[in-house]
């Protein structure tokens, strides 16, 4: 059992890590800006970006770091004020913890950050990703960037550090699954733009696996695509989740054009995407259990009935 701080955990994905730390037995040690709440099977500890503040007990013991910490990339139009929000919500969470473990002089096994396929930048290529590959220029990219070398403290320290590049994940309750089933169970499901952007992927149930086997070791430190190996377009996403749900697309795409009018720059999220590669996780090892959307998508639809 290993003593796990954890940022970020009140997300969607956090909250299915911390289920499945317990589930293995470790003890999740969870930063809040929230009330504390005694009765959840995990300690909570308030911690405060804006005042640089974190309560010194939740660092008490701790073996292992993961920060999920960061503004909604989607939540909220890209205002400058917004664009501001998102890149410090990220950059100064990493900045904090740091200066936390040099104030205490702590040193954990291991340190590992999130991070997003968008560090490629908001764009629709023929190009496979890798990890070796630079960042790109556009505000995803600049965000994904600054936010990754926020790490670099940590690994400066010595502690084994590992970035996690996490796609577009597949979980019942919340994220992009809830937000694409909804309007498709009522018959108002669409396409967005030509359809022909990339859509790379990953089952929450393998995205949890990755982070523990991180933290086991399994997996060497290091920088890991989160993605799935089936590279799917829009078209092919939108009409496989529709066909899961036994329900048909009938309405005309939704022009670009439209999106960009109403979301700005924003659209990027959703009209652009290139396929990114697995491959560094298939050679140390990594075993996906959902490596394709029709299997992934049914295990969703089973689960949420």
């Amino acid at each position: 059992m290993a003593k796990i701080l954890i940022t970020g955990g009140t997300g969607s994905i956090g909250k299915y890590l911390i289920k499945n730390l317990l589930d293995y037995g470790h003890e999740p040690m969870v930063l809040t800006r929230g009330s504390l709440d005694k009765k959840l099977p995990y300690k909570t500890f308030k911690w405060n970006l804006e005042n640089e503040f974190i309560d010194e007990k939740a660092f008490e013991g701790i073996e292992h770091i993961i920060n999920l910490t960061g503004a909604g990339i989607a939540d909220k139009r890209w205002t400058q004020k917004r664009k501001s929000e998102i890149i410090n919500s990220r950059v100064n969470s990493s900045k904090l913890l740091y200066a936390y473990l040099i104030k205490l002089n702590i040193k954990p096994l291991s340190f590992i950050g999130a991070s997003a396929i968008g560090i490629y930048g908001g764009i629709t290529s023929e190009q496979i990703f890798t990890e070796s590959d630079q960042a790109g220029t556009d505000f995803l990219g600049t965000t994904c960037k600054l936010w990754e070398e926020s790490y670099e403290p940590f690994k400066k320290m010595g502690i084994k550090t590992s970035v996690v590049r996490i796609g577009v994940v597949l979980e019942k309750n919340s994220g992009a699954y809830s937000k694409i089933s909804a309007p498709i169970k009522y018959g108002f499901g669409t396409v967005l733009g030509n359809g022909k952007q990339y859509m790379p992927w990953i089952h929450v149930h393998d995205l949890l696996a990755i982070f523990s086997e991180l933290i086991s070791s399994k997996l060497t430190s290091g920088i890991y695509n989160a993605v799935a190996s089936e590279h799917v377009t829009n078209e092919k996403f939108t009409k496989s989740l529709a066909n899961s749900l036994h329900r048909k697309i009938i309405l005309p795409k939704t022009p670009a054009f439209l999106l960009k009018m109403v979301l700005g720059e924003m659209s990027a999220i959703i009209l652009m995407g290139s396929r990114v590669s697995n491959q560094k996780l298939l050679d140390n090892n990594f075993k996906f259990k959902f490596n394709d959307l029709e299997t992934a998508f049914l295990d969703m639809a089973n689960n949420a009935k």
